[in-house]
């Protein structure tokens, strides 16, 4: 399949996941909520969304309450919570995360999710670089896309490729 239309067609059904797990609007009862790479960049090879959700404090308990709510839905089939709140994180992210899995009719997603009071998170301003350069520079889609192909191990990308390397492959430094 063309990796474009591959794309394009994950999108399609993590819009789909997204509008009825109602993850954007259960969030937003903790802060403001923001996708970040390759769903917020059209340029998803694999089905996984990362989001980050940002308030002035974190709260332990409204973390758990929100696990509550996603046990409770039914809606997913793994829910996994860490609390980072006290200990650095081996990405330095500080604060509550989630591991969220559903089954679509046609992907197993896997939602990565950090709750937390840092407001410069790199993520959220990598990805929006990015989204710049794609602007100005659109065929590198395809380059784009063609790199994960060739580095995704079935679970992850190897060679300790990411996606961030990936994209600075194509786009120079983000």
């Amino acid at each position: 399949m063309d990796l474009i239309k591959k794309s394009e067609n994950l999108k399609i059904d993590a819009d789909q996941v997204i509008a009825q797990s109602k993850i954007k609007e259960l969030l937003g009862r903790l802060g403001l909520v923001t996708f970040v790479g390759s769903y917020a960049l059209d340029l998803l090879y694999r089905p996984d969304i990362d989001i980050f959700v940002q308030s002035s404090k974190c709260f332990r308990q409204k973390a758990v309450e929100l696990t509550k709510v996603f046990l409770d839905s039914d809606f997913f089939q793994t829910v996994g919570f860490a609390d980072w709140s006290i200990k650095q994180p081996p990405n330095g992210v500080t604060g509550f995360y989630w591991e969220l899995i559903h089954f679509s009719d046609k992907y197993q997603w896997k939602f990565d999710v950090w709750y937390t009071a840092i407001e410069d998170i790199k993520t959220i301003e990598v990805t929006k670089r990015i989204a710049e350069k794609l602007k100005e520079k659109p065929e590198a889609r395809q380059q784009i896309l063609q790199l994960k192909d060739k580095y995704f191990d079935g679970i992850k990308y190897r060679d300790g490729m990411n996606g961030i390397k990936i994209y600075e492959q194509v786009l120079g430094k983000v």
